[in-house]
């Protein structure tokens, strides 16, 4: 029972505003009301052709952009005579030469600024498009257009110790790495059927003769279904994103079937042993292959080659 205490300057409250009191304190309902409202003609009918308009802008914006291209504009100087390489990092400077097509040119870069192209990604190493851009020097009054062809980094810290650039020449061929992206990945039928989608070509070798390097290939996965053993995406079917002014083309070493992205089911792939020479190509390196224990310490090493 609600007991209200009677006030010598109030009244006793009447019974609807009891009532009132009690309905401000009921719990609320679960139940949803569905009002039925008019259906207008003219909203079915935009409701119906919304997507084909805006699909025209869309093409209308993508078109009426500028063109994608990849190359890097930066500024250097020269290299200070007599001064180490260790030298110059202490001071904040990266070292690089330029060789090739060319007489041997010795430069140094903003540490800071070459180190932030060459890692694009938070927590990524070196990123892939580094080696497939072209990069407009400027030196005094002098300009080279140059790809990279060598690098030395940190083995886990994003830190760049020196740069090896080529000069590219129009006319002479060039091969260098072009990057390959995915796109429409949440669209693509063989992913959304539980198949696992695996790039397996993640740098494209290119020849280049003409001015500019092509940018990034953007493979478009929205029609590669899960297939029996697997679904492929060749070089064949990425010829199109070549430039129609033919100075580019795969590289010839490559075979036009060769696979690009693939779609599979990792339960229906069954586990195959390694040979038994297999070698890890990661501790390869120029003088030889790196090893996990020092020169001349028991027990013999007897992988060494």
């Amino acid at each position: 029972m609600l007991r209200l205490a009677k006030s010598r300057t109030c009244s006793w409250p009447t019974l609807s505003a009891v009532a009132a009191m009690r309905t401000t304190q009921r719990s609320s309902t679960s139940r949803r009301y569905n009002i039925r409202r008019i259906d207008y003609p003219w909203k079915a009918e935009l409701q119906r052709d919304a997507w084909s308009f805006l699909k025209q802008e869309m093409v209308a914006h993508f078109q009426n952009s500028p063109a994608r291209d990849s190359t890097v504009h930066i500024r250097a100087e020269q290299w200070p005579r007599f001064a180490m390489k260790e030298v110059l990092l202490e001071n904040g400077r990266l070292p690089a030469v330029i060789c090739k097509n060319g007489p041997h040119r010795k430069i140094t870069f903003n540490k800071t600024d070459m180190e932030k192209i060459a890692f694009d990604e938070p927590n990524g190493h070196l990123s892939h498009l580094f080696k497939g851009r072209l990069f407009r020097i400027h030196v005094d009054d002098w300009v080279e257009d140059c790809v990279v062809s060598d690098v030395s980094t940190h083995a886990v810290e994003q830190e760049l110790y020196f740069v090896r650039f080529e000069r590219h020449v129009p006319g002479n061929i060039t091969t260098l790495p072009i990057p390959v992206s995915l796109s429409g990945l949440w669209g693509c039928p063989g992913y959304r059927s539980g198949g696992h989608v695996e790039l397996a070509m993640p740098t494209i070798q290119c020849e280049v003769v003409g001015e500019k390097i092509p940018p990034p290939f953007i493979v478009d996965v929205t029609g590669l279904r899960l297939e029996a053993p697997y679904g492929k995406i060749t070089l064949k079917d990425l010829r199109h994103a070549l430039p129609s002014d033919g100075m580019v083309r795969f590289s010839r070493h490559y075979q036009l079937e060769e696979e690009v992205v693939t779609c599979y089911d990792p339960k229906a792939l069954g586990e195959v042993p390694l040979p038994h020479d297999w070698q890890d190509p990661n501790f390869d390196h120029r003088g030889g292959r790196y090893h996990l224990t020092y020169t001349g310490y028991w027990p013999k090493q007897t992988t060494r080659s």
